[in-house]
């Protein structure tokens, strides 16, 4: 136990500099703990993030009638696109979603457990734990459990690469799962 305690405080010691020396880098902690700090400059973004959730209340406005996409959200088709999907969709909405990712991790974890091979098992949990952790991450930083990341949501963000990268991840988990 103490040496997993010793492990975490030697690396939270050795990322202090790093944040510091990165002005990019605190104002984004800067802004995760105080959004209210510039609220038109570096915490724009999260308090908008935050409007938009709170829009869409229990229910949502319905799909396509955000209205947070239309120039006050930046980034509201990648890194934001579950802020609009809340508005549009509410908690329930939300809800849902996190359900079918959460079905996507137990189902993926499932597969690779079943798996005799080796490269295969450690496949699919790489797999299935690389998109959830980047839907949990996405997610924290929408709801500002955690920072502010960048990080685009799986299969909902537009993009290029990540989308492809995501694609051909998820073939690769259906044709080990047919094997």
């Amino acid at each position: 136990m103490w040496q997993t305690f010793s492990i975490l405080v030697l690396a939270i010691l050795l990322l202090i500099p790093l944040i510091k020396t990165s002005t990019y880098r605190m104002h984004r902690i800067l802004t995760f703990l105080n959004p209210d700090l510039d609220p038109l400059g570096i915490g724009y973004q999260i308090k908008q993030v935050l409007i938009a959730i709170g829009s869409g209340k229990l229910f949502g406005l319905g799909f396509g009638l955000s209205q947070q996409k239309f120039g006050f959200l930046p980034q509201s088709f990648s890194d934001a696109i579950f802020a609009v999907f809340a508005e549009e969709s509410g908690f329930l909405g939300c809800l849902f979603l996190i359900i079918l990712y959460l079905m996507f991790f137990w189902k993926s974890f499932k597969i690779g457990k079943e798996r005799q091979n080796e490269f295969e098992r450690l496949l699919v949990f790489g797999i299935s734990f690389w998109i959830c952790f980047q839907t949990f991450l996405n997610i924290g930083a929408m709801t500002r459990i955690l920072p502010l990341t960048g990080i685009p949501f799986p299969f909902l963000s537009y993009g290029g690469s990540h989308l492809i990268s995501e694609m051909a991840a998820v073939g690769i988990l259906l044709k080990i799962s047919k094997s």
